[in-house]
Parts: C-alpha cells; structure tokens; sequence
C-alpha cells in the first residue's frame, strides 16, 4: 500500500516538475530515459462532445484493472478563461477507488493547443508509457480537429454516439483516417444504436487503415455494460497486431519525428522547419534532439 501511494506521489511531483522545468537539462535527461522504457499500450480515445467518452474510459479503467493491469489515464480538459488551468471536468466523472494505486489520472488544461491535446500531453504520456501497463489518453472533445491524437498514441478508438449524424460530418472532416477501432456509445438506446451502426458498417470504406490493420465497430453501453468486455479484447488484439513486424517501433519512430518537427514549428515557424529537413539526424532521445536543434536554429 505504502509502494503504490509513494508511486503516484512522485508521478505527481515529476510531472510538476516537466510542466515546470521541461527544458532544463536535468528534465531533459530524465524524459529521454522514460523514452527508452516505454512499455504500455497507448489509447487514445476521441470524438465530439457528448458522446460519452469519460464514461466509456471509466468503464474501460474497471476492465483493465479487473485483469490486473495497471493504467494511467491522461485527461485533456478545457481550459479555464480566468487561471489557463483545466476545468477538470473528466475527472470528476471518474468512479475511481482512491485507494487503488494501480490507477493515476492527470488533468491537463488544453489552452490554446489545437487538436484536443494539451502542450504536456507528449512528454506526460512518456513518462506514463514506462510506468503502467496501459495509459489512456481522452481528448478534450473538440469535434472535427482531434486527429492530432493519432500522433501521440498507439491505437485510438473513436466514439460514435447514436443518432447525431456524426458519420456524414466524420466522412467530410478525414476523422475516419484515423481510428484503430470505433465505437457506437449508449447503445441501450437500441432502434437509434442499431441505426447508427449499419451507417458506420455501410461506410467501411471511408476508413483508412494502414497496412492490414481490420478496424472493427463495436457496440457499447455503459448503462448496460455491453461490449465492454468485446472492446477490451479488441484493444489486447490490437496490442498483438502492433508488436507483430516492428510496427509499433515504426509507429511510434514516425511520432517522434512528427513531434520534433512540430516542437520546431511553433517555436520557430516554417523557416524553422525547412532548416531541420537538413539538420534533423533522429535515432532516439526526442527531447534532447529538440534541445540541440534549438540552438542550432
């Protein structure tokens, strides 16, 4: 008991200290070791507002832990217009038992970073990666530009909720470009569910899976507990079909350098960017690439 809480207080007290302190040496040097120990499977979980996604991570928490598995949980949040802190909004929604130390939640404000994520969200999820067996990222429901979540995690599920017409909208915006596996929410609501999942089923072909990745749709209900335990076996498949021929190293290689690149951007603009194609040289430790790139430029 004593371990697990000594645990999440220091996760607390280092991911204050990388919000802080991120491009000091010390922080650097300690989030590219993370980098190197990277062992869970990272979920992102997305969709427009209402759709229930807070609810669906809650349940999804039960079902890791209930197979003995550890999780973090990163939740992105809107940000507050007077302190720039997040509303905290999600994790309130949250039915966790505080005395279980193999569940952490951290809330961060999105502010004024695109895409439902937060500015901490990469270096975070780092540190999580190397800690817990799984870590769950939810974006902050911002609708149509969520696709930045692809970037930092290793599977994302998509949450449909039934009867909104978001299939027609998902179709015109590219969403459908990148879930691993999507979800029809609040399916108890059976004649709008069932509806709304031959929709998504009829549109199949609007899904762009890479390689021979099989997207499948399934339907859940937190009210009901449907398909929760199908969406977690979904998710162990997934795992598998990542580790099988470097995938999940090729993947998460691409993400690095996409968040190199896009480090660079807001700090030094699309100049800043043409000169890393000529500079940028990446096997591993992203953050202190970042830091030399920086004073470089």
């Amino acid at each position: 008991m004593k371990k697990g809480i000594k645990k999440k207080i220091f996760l607390s007290n280092l991911l204050e200290q990388i919000e802080i302190n991120r491009d000091t040496v010390e922080i650097i040097g300690k989030l590219d070791e993370f980098h190197l120990k990277a062992k869970s499977h990272v979920i992102g979980v997305t969709g427009p507002p209402g759709a229930g996604k807070s609810s669906l991570v809650d349940k999804l928490i039960l079902e890791i832990r209930q197979n003995k598995k550890s999780v973090g949980v990163i939740a992105i949040d809107p940000s507050s217009r007077k302190s720039g802190g997040a509303l905290l909004g999600d994790r309130t929604r949250f039915l966790l038992d505080p005395n279980d130390n193999d569940v952490f939640v951290r809330s961060m404000a999105a502010k004024d970073f695109l895409g439902g994520l937060s500015e901490l969200t990469f270096p975070t999820m780092t540190v999580m990666r190397s800690i817990f067996d799984y870590v769950i990222i939810e974006t902050v429901g911002v609708g149509q530009s969520e696709t930045n979540v692809k970037e930092v995690v290793d599977s994302v599920i998509l949450c449909v909720q039934p009867g909104s017409g978001d299939t027609i909208q998902f179709m015109k915006s590219g969403i459908f470009e990148i879930p691993d596996i999507v979800v029809v929410t609040k399916s108890d609501i059976e004649t709008i569910a069932n509806l709304t999942y031959s929709e998504l089923t009829n549109s199949k072909n609007y899904f762009k899976a890479p390689n021979d990745w099989d997207i499948e749709i399934i339907k859940t209900s937190v009210v009901k507990n449907l398909g929760l335990d199908l969406l977690f076996k979904e998710i162990q498949r997934r795992w598998l079909w990542l580790k099988k021929n470097k995938n999940i190293q090729n993947q998460r290689y691409d993400q690095d350098i996409s968040w190199i690149k896009k480090t660079i951007m807001r700090e030094f603009g699309t100049n800043g960017v043409k000169k890393l194609d000529k500079l940028l040289s990446y096997k591993n430790k992203p953050f202190s690439t970042v830091k030399k790139l920086k004073k470089i430029l």
